[in-house]
């Protein structure tokens, strides 16, 4: 197995300021640890410290990709937008909003796509909230009437995904555009979408969205 090797990617920026990823480590601890390794102890200790209660691992593959992280963050304000105006379609969204995290990976064609870490709303006050029109198949439809078990989180899931479908253009209708995935292990999902500072596929932490990601 080849094992990492430890200070092998520098912790600072052209300026030579720390990452704003490792201020809280430190940069006696930050140089000891792997550029993986240190951002990963840094954004779970976000989720501790922030009280993060991640739901879902959200991906979305655009149709018309682009290849470069400026105009992706462009697109990503947009994005979060279209998934707030989702849970809170009217007004001023609350404080206690549900929190989103945005990393870009790159496909082999060199075009990005997007992983976001993201909070859900309660079921029940979803539903007795001011919501949007929601679009939803007859096969949902039919099943919820049917099955007095039916758990409301995959009624979120495909109304969301018609949602993003509809007002975010460069996705596409395709299947494959989007999925949906509940979050599971928290610490894998963060590993999975950090391992762009081992392929160095970008420039420092140009992965990580931190302008629209709620760190």
């Amino acid at each position: 197995m080849k094992k990492n090797k430890v200070g092998s990617f520098s912790v600072k920026n052209k300026n030579g300021d720390l990452s704003s990823c490792h201020q809280d480590l430190g940069e006696s601890n930050s140089a000891r640890l792997s550029a993986r390794h240190a951002t990963e102890t840094w954004l779970h200790g976000k989720v501790e410290t922030m009280s993060l209660n991640f739901h879902y691992f959200l991906t979305l593959s655009f149709a018309f990709g682009s290849q470069s992280t400026i105009k992706q963050y462009l697109d990503n304000k947009h994005i979060k937008k279209v998934i707030l105006d989702f849970f809170y379609p009217y007004g001023k969204k609350p404080k206690d909003r549900i929190r989103l995290w945005f990393f870009t990976e790159r496909h082999q064609t060199g075009n990005l796509h997007l992983h976001i870490l993201m909070e859900s709303m309660d079921g029940l006050s979803w539903l007795l909230g001011k919501n949007r029109k929601l679009t939803l198949s007859k096969n949902t439809l039919f099943n919820i009437i049917a099955d007095e078990d039916y758990i409301i989180d995959d009624v979120i899931i495909e109304c969301l995904t018609n949602h993003l479908k509809t007002y975010i253009k460069k996705l596409g209708n395709g299947k494959k555009s989007t999925n949906f995935k509940k979050i599971g292990e928290v610490k894998t999902r963060v590993n999975y979408v950090n391992k762009s500072l081992e392929t160095f596929d970008f420039d420092g932490w140009e992965h990580i969205d931190f302008e629209n990601s709620d760190l």
